[in-house]
């Protein structure tokens, strides 16, 4: 596949990728909490507003880092993917996904300490922050391997 076809390909990923988060925090979210926290059980009502807005506040370093891999994209497009600003793009996303862990953490505890919490939904939050922890492992090494390719190539071109 061509560096071209690759940088399309993958924008139309993410530009699905966004759409679908747009989805989930304007749409899909609070109708869920709504059903779930406000329908179904009185004593839960009260976490309706905190659901909400932990929703948005993890929606913010994910709308981030796809505004990132974007530019990282247009560099991949014209030819330019190994250079110090993509991997300091790189090391962002990866510091963006660790947030979301962090987040997600917290959560967790939050749920814990409250002693009220559905197991589906501490299932749901253990796989996002599995996720999460991924995401940032491999966005970190790909950034160092970015910046080593980055230096191997100002090395090359300053001896030609």
């Amino acid at each position: 596949m061509k560096q071209r076809e690759l940088a399309v390909w993958l924008k139309l990923i993410m530009v699905c990728c966004g759409i679908f988060g747009g989805l989930f925090c304007i749409y899909i979210a609070p109708e869920t909490a709504k059903a779930i926290l406000l329908d179904a059980d009185e004593s839960l009502s009260s976490l309706y507003t905190p659901f909400l807005t932990f929703i948005w506040v993890t929606g913010m370093p994910f709308f981030i880092s796809l505004r990132l891999g974007w530019q990282i994209c247009s560099d991949i497009y014209v030819g330019d993917a190994f250079t110090l600003p993509n991997a300091n793009r790189l090391k962002w996303i990866s510091f963006h996904a660790m947030m979301e862990g962090v987040l997600y953490i917290g959560a967790l505890v939050y749920f814990f300490t409250a002693g009220s919490y559905a197991v589906n939904a501490v299932i749901a939050m253990l796989l996002i922050l599995f996720f999460a922890i991924t995401i940032a492992v491999f966005t970190s090494m790909l950034s160092h391997l970015v910046r080593n390719a980055s230096e191997l190539k100002q090395e090359n071109e300053l001896t030609i």
